[in-house]
């Protein structure tokens, strides 16, 4: 049997929430619509990158587009670089990695323990913890913050893909890590917008062969969003 007091609750709440959304949410929409369609992501425009000859200022791929489609081609890009992360810790010796051959058959038993423990502090040697991780972190951020993505977007960005590389592409071969799981984010992050910004230095007068050179091996993301030639526009009125 129904409790009445349950049932006036219940009467009132709706009440509330159907009077909230007649003063608040039906003017304010009617104002401001929203268009939930595939087409608000701009699918079928392209927003390459160029030089804007007006501004003397660079204007990065997808810089105005919606962070939706920076998210969908950055998060690309990071499950494409995960592979080749991937590949190259399996070619390495077991005592770099300590990903143990033997232990590579109870994956099921691992993703278990990783969900169900706590991460630890790993042992693995330091460059790998303090070099590799940081240079990670930053091409995650740089995956769209070279797509013009606020600073905050892109580190959140990081955060997020740190924490699946951490507990999906690892989870089933070691403990997630303490180390990796703070280092990969946060100085990631740092060291992808001092990157970023070095980057975008270079861009206004064109790259030299070297500083080509530096943006590939340290900033691989830009190099890929954002390539080295671009046109040169004045925007019209």
């Amino acid at each position: 049997m129904v409790h009445f007091c349950n049932v006036k609750k219940t009467f009132l709440f709706l009440f509330f929430a159907l009077w909230f959304s007649k003063i608040f949410c039906i003017p304010y929409f009617s104002i401001h619509p929203v268009d939930f369609s595939l087409h608000s992501f701009n699918f079928n425009k392209h927003f390459p990158p160029y030089y804007d000859s007006l501004s003397h200022r660079f204007i990065l791929r997808n810089e105005k587009a919606t962070f939706g489609r920076k998210f969908l081609r950055g998060s690309l890009e990071v499950v494409g670089y995960n592979i080749l992360s991937t590949a190259l810790l399996f070619v390495l010796p077991e005592h770099v990695t300590n990903w143990h051959q033997p232990y590579l058959g109870k994956v099921n038993e691992q993703y278990r323990k990783t969900f169900s423990h706590a991460p630890v502090v790993d042992a693995d040697v330091w460059y790998i913890n303090y070099l590799g991780h940081p240079y990670q972190g930053a091409c995650y951020y740089n995956a769209v913050r070279s797509q013009g993505a606020k600073f905050w977007q892109a580190g959140l960005f990081c955060l997020g893909h740190s924490l699946v590389w951490e507990y999906i592409a690892e989870g089933g071969l070691e403990q997630p890590s303490i180390q990796d799981i703070v280092v990969t984010p946060v100085v990631g992050s740092l060291l992808g917008e001092l990157i970023h910004y070095g980057t975008v230095k270079m861009s206004r007068n064109g790259f030299t062969w070297y500083e080509k050179t530096f943006v590939c091996i340290f900033n691989p993301m830009f190099a890929i969003n954002n390539g080295f030639k671009y046109a040169r526009k004045t925007p019209a009125f």
